[in-house]
């Protein structure tokens, strides 16, 4: 049954490699594009050792022979921009003596680079060296092109060495025997043979040609250089030629104009001499009778002012006449819309009264309805606050008291519920001179978010008081089965999902050691003013899609060292200028600022942070932080 299930491993991974790598193969061999691929593919099978956490990105090598394999594996990593997690780096070393540490390290045969010397330069890294075109097992990971498709074989001895593992599935699928890694090899020298007289064949065919195109375009070139200039010569005298005819056209029509303008002003000055004539004794008639006319206006002007004086004085009478009757009109349409509007304000004045009386009736039954459901408001309040307060106090009871941290450990804990119980909780223990450290958030907050508490509280006190079980993986695996077991949930979408993000770390103060897994919810460690982030496991403490085992993680403290565990409802909070979440990377900040600062002292700037952040918007969930000092 194992060896069935790894023979379908293998296939499903070999099936992925092989479709993956056909995608750019071509029936003449592999190219750049293929090499950074199959690059890409065998990378993310490969385990790289305990130190490989600690790593920011992951980072892979070439020694440069061909540069566009460079260009090549950089276009690739815009779009797989990650590699078990990790951010993709792509480096070039020009030389053996340039060579830094780096997950994966690429060598091609045909750079020239002596192999034994880069061997020797990365004994001592956890470094992948995937090599093309060298012998049988010289490297740890080697592989030929035949037919089209990559074949590797696989040296487990030096990847032993180097103190990585590649899984069963990858070796399946290797070469086995150096009988059969000569056979490709010769059968891909063949096919490069045959591809290189093919390829020669095509540049002589391409050279006869690009000469015959020469002399043509040559030929081309000077017949159309000699039309050219034919047709500037023709173009010039056509120019030439239409300048001289406009020139004679525009001249014999200035002249025909200018004679026929001639004629007509000598015909218009006699007429105008003519004209002047007669008009110089209408002026002197016209003269004579003006004056008479004006003896004969001024006789008019003072007949007419007596009368405008007459007329004057009637329009101010008339004006006046006008002005009395409309102000009496006026009065009299006052008196008697004042009289109408009085009686239909009594009318409605009635009615008033009358729906008033009534509504008076309703109120007085509707206040004694309010003044009853009040009361009754006010007795479930209390009754209600009551019974959350004894809540409260059950859950305080059942979480672990502060004391129970160990003497050795300088710490904190900021736990700020959102109502009067939480969803959060934070659990301590002490087995064998080792510390079991847990905080916790639960699916939900109020009361809801209170029960889980309580229910997680409990299964931790048998997990590890009765049950004696302390690294922090199997806790969390005991805690989920518990849940699951709990909740009836099963894997639909009807069940009920509820369960919590938690972080567990165990301290061995023998061993100086720190082993921490976690779900969803990650571990900070500070030291040297510089941060460290442990991310958790994408799954939560519940039933889920993904059920694969908790990532334990090794790490090894110094005194001084601080880590902390904590919930997202610090990192979430509303608040500042633009009203956004705090978010992560303010929070790390905040913490590397105040790593020299006293535990207790930290964990008032953090709250004074937090408040100050918030400012008047309302906290939109449970907050715990639990901050330790080695």
């Amino acid at each position: 049954m194992i060896k069935t299930t790894c023979f379908f491993k293998a296939a499903i991974i070999s099936l992925g490699l092989i479709l993956s790598a056909n995608i750019t193969y071509g029936q003449g061999g592999v190219d750049n594009p293929t090499r950074a691929l199959y690059i890409f593919d065998l990378s993310k099978y490969i385990d790289y050792g305990p130190g490989f956490a600690d790593s920011s990105n992951f980072k892979i090598g070439v020694m440069l022979g061909d540069y566009d394999l460079i260009y090549e594996l950089g276009n690739l990593a815009k779009t797989r921009t990650k590699i078990q997690d990790k951010p993709v780096m792509i480096v070039g070393f020009r030389n053996i003596e340039s060579i830094t540490h780096t997950q994966v390290l690429y060598l091609n045969k045909t750079a020239e680079f002596n192999i034994e010397k880069v061997k020797s330069k990365i004994t001592g890294h956890q470094t992948m060296l995937i090599t093309e075109g060298y012998e049988f097992r010289e490297s740890m990971l080697n592989f030929i092109v035949v037919n089209g498709r990559p074949r590797y074989d696989i040296n487990e001895e030096l990847v032993k060495n180097a103190g990585m593992t590649i899984p069963q599935e990858v070796l399946f699928m290797a070469i086995k025997t150096k009988e059969d890694w000569q056979n490709l090899f010769d059968i891909a020298s063949k096919e490069i043979e045959v591809q290189k007289e093919t390829i020669r064949q095509q540049v002589e065919t391409i050279d006869i040609q690009k000469q015959e195109i020469l002399k043509q375009k040559a030929l081309l070139d000077s017949l159309d250089k000699e039309i050219t200039e034919k047709e500037k010569t023709l173009n010039e005298k056509q120019k030439v030629l239409d300048n001289q005819f406009r020139q004679i056209s525009r001249q014999q029509g200035e002249i025909s104009s200018q004679k026929q303008t001639i004629i007509v002003q000598q015909q218009e000055v006699q007429v105008q001499k003519d004209t002047l004539s007669s008009q110089k004794e209408k002026i002197t008639l016209q003269i004579a009778a003006i004056d008479d006319q004006l003896k004969k206006i001024g006789e008019q002007e003072d007949k007419i002012k007596l009368q405008l004086a007459t007329l004057e004085k009637q329009k101010l009478i008339l004006y006046f006449v006008l002005f009395a009757l409309l102000l009496v009109s006026f009065l009299g349409y006052y008196i008697y819309r004042s009289y109408k509007i009085k009686k239909e304000a009594n009318i409605r004045l009635e009615e008033k009264n009358r729906t008033i009386s009534l509504q008076k009736d309703e109120i007085e039954k509707q206040r004694d309805l309010a003044a009853a459901q009040r009361d009754q408001i006010a007795y479930q309040k209390k009754h209600i606050t009551d019974s959350i307060m004894y809540a409260k106090r059950i859950q305080t009871a059942l979480i672990p008291s502060l004391e129970l941290f160990s003497d050795k450990l300088e710490h904190f804990v900021l736990y700020k519920p959102l109502a009067i119980v939480s969803g959060d909780f934070y659990w301590v223990s002490t087995v064998e001179n080792k510390q079991i450290i847990i905080c916790a958030d639960c699916t939900g907050h109020g009361v809801p978010g209170a029960f889980m508490s309580m229910l997680g509280v409990t299964m931790l006190n048998e997990i590890v008081n009765n049950k004696h079980i302390i690294m922090p993986d199997q806790i969390i695996e005991n805690l989920r089965q518990g849940v699951i077991k709990s909740f009836n949930q099963v894997a639909d979408e009807d069940s009920i999902k509820d369960g919590m993000d938690i972080s567990v770390c165990m301290v061995d103060f023998e061993k100086d050691l720190l082993w921490y897994s976690g779900a969803n919810n990650p571990l900070y460690l500070i030291r040297g003013h510089e941060l460290v982030h442990y991310r958790g496991d994408k799954m939560p403490v519940a039933i889920h899609y993904r059920m694969q085992p908790f990532t334990l993680h090794r790490i090894e403290i110094k005194k001084g060292d601080e880590f902390f565990i904590f919930s997202d409802g610090y990192v979430d909070q509303f608040g500042g200028p633009r009203q956004k979440k705090f978010m992560s990377n303010q929070f790390k900040e905040s913490l590397v600022e105040l790593d020299d600062v006293p535990m207790l002292g930290q964990a008032e700037r953090l709250n004074d942070i937090f408040e100050a952040w918030r400012g008047d918007t309302p906290q939109i969930d449970d907050v715990t932080l639990i901050g330790i000092r080695y």
